[in-house]
């Protein structure tokens, strides 16, 4: 019985200390709304709790609201999520390097992207992370907190289809 935990013990050591796999999700939405108010809605970083679900309320650390270098603290349901703009592309793309209380990710990026489509708008999101903790990180990653990011991919893309489309932002 001792060896068998020791042998666990060592093999959990082993797998904390090799460096996690990137995870990388993504999603995308068709709006049928011009590229002005579905950008309005994208880059309004204070009304993201409008559309996203795991998005409370929104501090800004920064003293701008937009473009490269705008730092913003989003309070959620279960931890707090920091992101800086690394890259700022008016009607295109913001770029967000992502981190968390607790640090739970290392070489996080969050990246909005827009392509106007005749009379619509595709926005997909991509997330690229590694998790901190090695494959006993990953292996958090795969049970928990991909879940728990969910919000920030699928559903909130709908919420924000819809906010673009009527105006009428999540719960209202």
């Amino acid at each position: 019985m001792g060896r068998l935990i020791l042998l666990l013990l060592v093999a959990a050591g082993i797998a904390f200390l090799m460096p996690a796999p990137v995870v990388h999700h993504e999603a995308s939405v068709e709006i049928n709304a011009d590229r002005e108010k579905v950008w309005d809605a994208l880059s309004d970083m204070r009304g993201w709790p409008r559309w996203i679900e795991e998005v409370d309320s929104v501090a800004f650390l920064s003293s701008q609201q937009q473009g490269t270098g705008t730092e913003v603290r989003l309070d959620g349901k279960f931890y707090q999520t920091f992101e800086r703009v690394i890259r700022w592309e008016e009607y295109n793309r913001i770029d967000f390097a992502v981190s968390f209380k607790p640090s739970l990710t290392e070489d996080h990026v969050l990246r909005y992207m827009m392509t106007p489509q005749f009379d619509r708008v595709q926005v997909r999101v991509e997330e690229e992370y590694r998790m901190r903790g090695g494959y006993l990180g990953h292996a958090f990653d795969l049970m928990m907190f991909s879940r728990m990011r969910e919000g920030f991919r699928g559903p909130a893309l709908g919420y924000l289809k819809r906010l673009a489309e009527t105006g009428v932002g999540m719960g209202q």
